[in-house]
């Protein structure tokens, strides 16, 4: 659940929930609640008291509604009407504002944390795409970027526009892993709005599945299947409905377009309504 200053409430941004404000911790009963983190209301609040005469101009899913009010605030931002834009990863990429000479990048590491293997990759991405902000014109730009980690190579790499290293790094540290590039992973997702009912239908898919993989694969390709789970998705609720998948890590060998054509086989033959998607090497894996 995330503070929202605005309306005093928790909201969750993943499933839509919304719950007034405790007084008290749910935990322990105990009044002592403090709130961590720094979203774009509080950088917008800071700026606000820094710079009390200056207009602000925020853009996260609270305040973008619809593509006009995005187009607007950026028309906006473009004429000189705000000097400071605030936004969420939105702002960061294919914005060409000539009169901006500074950047400011708060909490970089949030992204190196999501549990996903390009996490390190799209933190050097957005930082590199974010710096490119500034400085697009005659007077030469600055990028502040706060960190914890300011050692980490992500980090390192983006500060020296260093594209070369990173990708011998992370191709490196992908090898290590047998990650993509390496081996390819596959998600079937799964959803309902009753998830004793998805709990069922997942884990007896997930162990029908497993006996088509390993008749196709045989016993010696049995070793292709690095993984092989059934569990909740990381955002285990989304959309007010419950979210399981079956993630398959497999190795790449002559038996991989075997293997893949078996689960698109399976899954075409093994339709409900459960079933959402079957994805290769998923854009995310939350």
């Amino acid at each position: 659940m995330t503070y929202h200053k605005g309306e005093n409430r928790l909201r969750c941004h993943f499933c839509g929930e919304v719950k007034p404000l405790p007084t008290v911790c749910p935990a322990c009963g105990k009044p002592f609640i403090k709130y961590f983190g720094i979203g774009t209301e509080q950088v917008e609040e800071a700026l606000h008291n820094l710079f009390p005469k200056a207009v602000t101009l925020r853009m996260d899913t609270d305040t973008i509604r619809t593509k006009d009010t995005m187009q607007q605030m950026l028309g906006a931002f473009a004429r000189g009407e705000a000097q400071f834009l605030v936004g969420t990863q939105m702002i960061a990429k294919g914005h060409d504002f000539p009169n901006v000479t500074l950047v400011g990048v708060v909490a970089a590491d949030a992204t190196l944390l999501i549990p996903d293997y390009r996490s390190t990759e799209r933190t050097f991405q957005l930082l590199t795409q974010v710096a490119g902000r500034a400085g697009r014109d005659e007077n030469p730009g600055r990028v502040v970027i706060q960190t914890y980690t300011p050692a980490h190579p992500a980090i390192r790499y983006a500060r020296e526009h260093d594209y070369k290293s990173f990708y011998h790094y992370e191709l490196e540290q992908r090898k290590k892993a047998v990650f993509p590039p390496f081996s390819l992973f596959v998600r079937i997702l799964f959803s309902s709005d009753d998830e004793s009912a998805l709990h069922a239908g997942v884990s007896a898919y997930a162990e029908q599945l497993k006996l088509s993989l390993d008749e196709c694969l045989g016993s010696e390709g049995k070793k292709d299947i690095l993984l092989y789970s059934a569990s909740p998705a990381p955002i285990k609720r989304k959309q007010r409905a419950y979210r399981y998948q079956i993630l398959i890590k497999l190795l790449r060998t002559a038996r991989l377009s075997s293997a893949i054509q078996t689960i698109y086989t399976f899954a075409a033959d093994h339709r409900n309504e459960l079933f959402a998607m079957v994805e290769v090497n998923p854009q995310d894996m939350l």
